[in-house]
């Protein structure tokens, strides 16, 4: 229907996955075998398909346990 759904409306940090300098140096060191070893020539090509089709992702959440947002501390680090 293309109607916008909006299920929470709240504060977050974001990182922009999508920033060409970003997207360029991180397909750099993941595509050099001499700096990346995916062990798996499936995993690397999902990591190179991934790396393409990120923008924006949210990196943070409020609650469980992992790193906290070294500027932020009422904010965990979400993994990928």
């Amino acid at each position: 229907t293309s109607d916008e759904c909006v299920v929470a409306s709240t504060d977050q940090w974001y990182l922009a996955y999508g920033e060409e300098s970003w997207t360029k140096a991180v397909k750099k060191h993941v595509l050099n075998s001499d700096n990346f070893n995916a062990y798996d020539p499936a995993a690397l090509h999902k990591y190179d398909y991934t790396i393409g089709w990120l923008q924006e992702w949210a990196c943070t959440r409020q609650f469980g346990l992992g790193t906290f947002l070294p500027w932020d501390r009422a904010w965990v680090i979400e993994s990928l």
